[in-house]
């Protein structure tokens, strides 16, 4: 059986037993989304999710990750949550919250940092097995909201977020047949982000991979702030916006009703200028 079927096995077993999954995916079906567009060559989309709040409103200082258990340690996870082993150091699990269709959570099975250095090659063959899928990842100060445990992401493709660069966000692309081609790339892409940013222990960036008539491509968007200051806002000038790496990709998640029927696309051009590290 391969990883994909198996995939599929899990979800629907998981949907029977565990009511909590059940119910996300039953939101998803629900779901509101608007779109905007620019020139009709690129195009964001926003998505009403408030099932994200817990997510996107996470407090990430060390002082409130050390007064939480980890939701990603096997110990803490729910009772009914099971998973599909992975090249012997992760699992692969059904996302609750989900985002995007057969939305998954990949964990490592040791409790260490969210850093994805010598990780880049677990993404691209974890694409190499799931061809029908987005492998991505959010940065420590990025979207993600357990910095303390190494994580990857997965959904079923869309084109929207397969976009690439454009005049909104900075996006480096790298395609190649050869795995360990894309690998040195990034390398040499992280030490130059690493050279930009030396005060982060990991330079600020999402990565977005997937398969493509048998090459790979790795998407990397080079981060200069982890939320724009229209999050920090009070009364309605706030957006309670957090972009992680779909949102930077061209699918941004809003929480609230309101947000969600106020944004305009001058406030996604001035979210993704406050976030995205300009490339020159």
């Amino acid at each position: 059986m391969d990883l994909q079927t198996e995939i599929s096995h899990l979800f629907s077993a998981q949907q029977n037993d565990w009511e909590q999954l059940n119910k996300g995916i039953r939101q998803l079906d629900g779901i509101r989304e608007k779109e905007f567009t620019w020139g009709g060559d690129y195009r964001v989309r926003i998505q009403f999710n408030p099932a994200r709040m817990s997510s996107t409103s996470a407090a990430i200082t060390k002082e409130d990750i050390e007064k939480r258990p980890c939701f990603l340690c096997e110990i803490n996870r729910p009772s009914q949550q099971r998973g599909i082993p992975l090249l012997e150091k992760y699992t692969i699990l059904c996302n609750p919250y989900p985002i995007l269709r057969n939305h998954l959570t990949i964990p490592i099975h040791s409790h260490v940092p969210q850093r994805i250095r010598q990780k880049t090659g677990d993404m691209l063959t974890l694409a190499e097995q799931l061809p029908d899928y987005l492998i991505f990842y959010n940065g420590p100060k990025c979207g993600a909201s357990a910095p303390d445990h190494f994580h990857l992401q997965a959904g079923l493709k869309h084109p929207l977020l397969m976009q690439g660069d454009n005049e909104l966000r900075s996006c480096l692309q790298i395609e190649s047949t050869d795995k360990n081609e894309v690998q040195q790339l990034f390398e040499d892409i992280y030490q130059y982000l690493h050279h930009l940013q030396p005060e982060e222990e990991e330079p600020m960036m999402n990565l977005i991979a997937f398969t493509e008539e048998n090459r790979y491509q790795l998407h990397i968007f080079p981060r200069k702030a982890h939320r724009p200051g229209h999050y920090y806002e009070k009364g309605t000038k706030q957006l309670l916006i957090s972009p992680g790496a779909l949102d930077m990709a061209g699918l941004i998640i809003s929480v609230r009703e309101e947000d969600f029927e106020k944004i305009t696309k001058q406030d996604i051009e001035d979210i993704y200028s406050q976030v995205s590290m300009p490339i020159i």
